[in-house]
């Protein structure tokens, strides 16, 4: 990590906006009860849009919720074509065991390192860590639509993330 000329951390950016292109990442992802493999976004996108939920670690109960809201409505984002992936700085192993537990109908990707957390403004240097968020990502690369502080027990936020997924007009 590049430091300033005080010795301290460069500034951490806050979210990506809507508009802006995606970040590109290739990363180790685990499957519930499958095998390890690579995500690289810019395959993904081939395939439709994607859906990145940024969350803190795995087993918490608030990052556990938060995938749980999103694991409940995934045939309906499954069939829009929306791919969904769970997102952290946590290890594989941390990965599989949280799928053994709570089995996500969708990949958990792990980001070690940060560099994707940090690219899409996640990043909590002071928990070194992600931050809870949502991210919708087009076909094109460009974000469609960020929810910067995703909190799973508010229904207005979840509807909002589905608005924006033209799946809801309530």
């Amino acid at each position: 990590m590049t430091h300033g000329t005080n010795g301290q951390e460069p500034a951490v950016r806050g979210p990506i906006q809507p508009g802006e292109q995606a970040p590109d990442f290739e990363l180790p992802a685990v499957p519930d009860g499958g095998e390890p493999y690579t995500v690289r976004l810019r395959d993904l996108l081939k395939n439709g849009r994607v859906l990145l939920v940024f969350y803190q670690d795995d087993g918490m109960p608030i990052c556990t919720s938060e995938l749980k809201a999103f694991a409940q409505e995934y045939e309906t984002l499954r069939q829009a074509g929306v791919q969904v992936f769970g997102i952290n700085t946590n290890g594989m192993g941390s990965h599989a065991k949280f799928h053994a537990r709570d089995h996500f109908p969708f990949p958990l990707i792990s980001d070690f390192y940060g560099e994707a957390v940090k690219a899409y403004g996640f990043w909590d240097p002071e928990e070194r860590k992600s931050r809870r968020g949502v991210v919708v990502i087009g076909q094109d690369g460009r974000v469609e639509y960020v929810l910067p502080h995703f909190n799973p027990g508010s229904l207005a936020a979840f509807e909002g993330v589905f608005r924006a997924l033209g799946l809801y007009d309530g």
